[in-house]
């Protein structure tokens, strides 16, 4: 054999113990029972055994394990002077006939042969060639196992079952069979499916909008961007099962109708994805179906024909509702006139951002680091129910259940990496492109086409306006305009306006309906979520709106 050992000088080996779960860790007698028989082997064969690799809940099916690196480092050192690797089987080393053979080629150069102490293999052609048998058996076992794993998988799909991990907005549930069924999250599925129909707003914009709603991952984080487009690009929510190169129709409960799915698929196909909606609305009447009465009744708009020209008006096509349409927006105009930041309220929001998010990019550096590491234990979790799965020590139900909920989790920790917020938004830019709608949001509205008035008047009362015959009110204003009031320490932002008589509003009294706790971290997003909604809404509109936000110097200003 290659690297006879001489009788006057004793030749040099390491020796490699693995386990694969953490069970046999704990239990120690596999690692024990290896590390005597393998060096029982090497005081057999007159090896000096001058180290030991151990490694502990390691899998063989990858080359890249920490002790085994080691190991070839200190092999490969000519100082060191290692004649062999033993091991207790070849299978300890790898069971990817690839990776052993990797191994042992770089093995072979520093003149470093592996010893098996219950496989004996010559070094000549027949001898190697029962080496790479012996190494590709584990390799041939696991191909097997995996195979039938997928075989009961394609049968479930046949099924119509789907059983991986429940996507957002379904739950994994057992009837007779695993399945899985919507839970409390599946109506906002719903609703985003449906905004993205109307196309009222950039998808962006409802991203943010349903974040407010409530709409999170399973860990209660914000749905990312390229989370966002996997849930609205994904046909599981119209009952459409798609794998194996397969596509079934499946026997849970749909989200959404096949119909919705299908054209929120040609909006998103759509590059124009603009305010298309707003385009069937009478611009002379943007408050139309924005305001209410008090039974909930929307406001109509109207050309009334006097002897010479026409008239417009508003009304709830009730006796006594009619106002003029001059009248009702100047009333509105002066409660968003009300709500205007001045300088020294703009440089109270700016050190009120830059606060909070000095600590929240100190808080996102020590989760990118978490989450760095939870990926590394969930490669390590894989690697171990593989082995376990391979060992038949947990059945293929299980195995394919934990490995896809793995999968999913570390998908969803890999996005999570790739879209920090705190990375990705220029406080100081959204606060210098915003700050013209700030001092004049009257402005915004006043100036704008019908989309961008009606997307205005939106963003800043989110759930509309009530008129009660007296006083326009709203059950919530947004975040980002309800922080000035708590900035100046108010608690009802009213505007009184003359009696212009029968048929007019005679004052506005709008409420801030949220009492939120300054210092919170749910306040400092929401006005954030409202600045990113902000700057879509500039970035969506016409001529008239890119000249209203015409380059603004925030320090100027402030």
């Amino acid at each position: 054999m290659k690297n006879e050992i001489t009788s006057d000088i004793q030749a040099k080996a390491v020796i490699y113990c693995r386990v694969s779960t953490k069970e046999q860790v704990t239990d120690g007698n596999s690692l024990i029972t290896q590390e005597r028989l393998c060096r029982e082997y090497a005081s057999k064969e007159g090896f000096e055994v001058t180290e030991l690799f151990i490694e502990k809940g390691e899998s063989a099916k990858t080359a890249d394990r920490k002790e085994l690196n080691r190991l070839l480092d200190f092999c490969t050192k000519k100082s060191n002077a290692i004649r062999a690797v033993i091991a207790y089987k070849i299978d300890r080393i790898s069971r990817n006939l690839a990776d052993y053979s990797y191994i042992k080629v770089k093995l072979n150069k520093a003149d470093v042969e592996i010893r098996s102490v219950t496989e004996y293999f010559e070094d000549t052609p027949a001898g190697r060639f029962m080496e790479n048998i012996i190494a590709n058996v584990s390799q041939f076992d696991n191909e097997v196992r995996t195979e039938r794993s997928v075989g009961g998988m394609r049968e479930a799909v046949n099924e119509g079952r789907y059983v991986w991990n429940a996507p957002l907005g379904y739950d994994n549930v057992r009837m007779d069979k695993s399945t899985i069924a919507p839970n409390h999250l599946a109506p906002l599925i719903k609703e985003t499916f449906q905004l993205i129909a109307q196309r009222t707003y950039p998808t962006e914009v409802i991203r943010l909008m349903m974040h407010q709603k409530g709409l999170t991952d399973k860990n209660g984080n914000p749905v990312n961007r390229a989370y966002f487009f996997r849930i609205v690009r994904n046909p599981l929510y119209k009952g459409i099962i798609k794998t194996f190169g397969m596509t079934v129709q499946g026997s849970f409960e749909p989200i959404v109708e096949p119909d919705l799915f299908d054209e929120v698929q040609a909006v998103l196909n759509d590059r124009k994805n603009t305010v298309k909606h707003y385009l069937k609305e009478n611009p002379d009447f943007p408050l139309r179906r924005f305001v209410t009465n008090e039974g909930g009744k929307l406001l109509r708009g109207y050309w009334a024909k006097g002897k010479t020209k026409k008239y417009p008006y508003y009304s709830f096509q009730q006796v006594g509702t009619t106002i003029r349409k001059e009248t009702l927006e100047s009333i509105f105009l002066n409660y968003l006139q009300s709500l205007s930041y001045d300088s020294v309220q703009l440089k109270q929001l700016k050190r009120y951002l830059d606060n909070h998010f000095t600590k929240r990019v100190n808080n996102e550096e020590k989760a990118a680091v978490a989450i760095q590491e939870r990926i590394k234990e969930l490669d390590k979790q894989i690697d171990k129910l593989i082995e376990l799965h391979t060992a038949e020590k947990i059945s293929s139900t299980i195995f394919t259940s934990r490995i896809k909920k793995i999968e999913d989790e570390r998908d969803d920790l890999l996005e999570l990496q790739k879209s920090k917020i705190t990375e990705n938004v220029d406080v100081n830019g959204l606060l210098r492109s915003a700050a013209k709608a700030l001092k004049q949001p009257h402005s915004i509205w006043q100036n704008g086409n019908l989309e961008l008035k009606r997307a205005w008047q939106k963003f800043v009362f989110p759930k509309g306006l009530v008129f009660d015959g007296t006083n326009l009110r709203t059950p919530k204003i947004c975040r980002l305009f309800n922080l000035k009031a708590i900035f100046d320490e108010q608690k009802f932002s009213k505007v009184t306006l003359r009696d212009t008589g029968k048929n007019t509003l005679s004052g506005t009294n709008l409420p801030l309906s949220d009492n939120i706790a300054l210092e919170s971290k749910e306040c400092a997003a929401s006005v954030m979520t409202d600045l990113l909604v902000l700057r879509e809404i500039r970035r969506g509109n016409s001529k008239e709106l890119k000249d209203l936000y015409e380059e603004y110097q925030y320090s100027a200003a402030a």
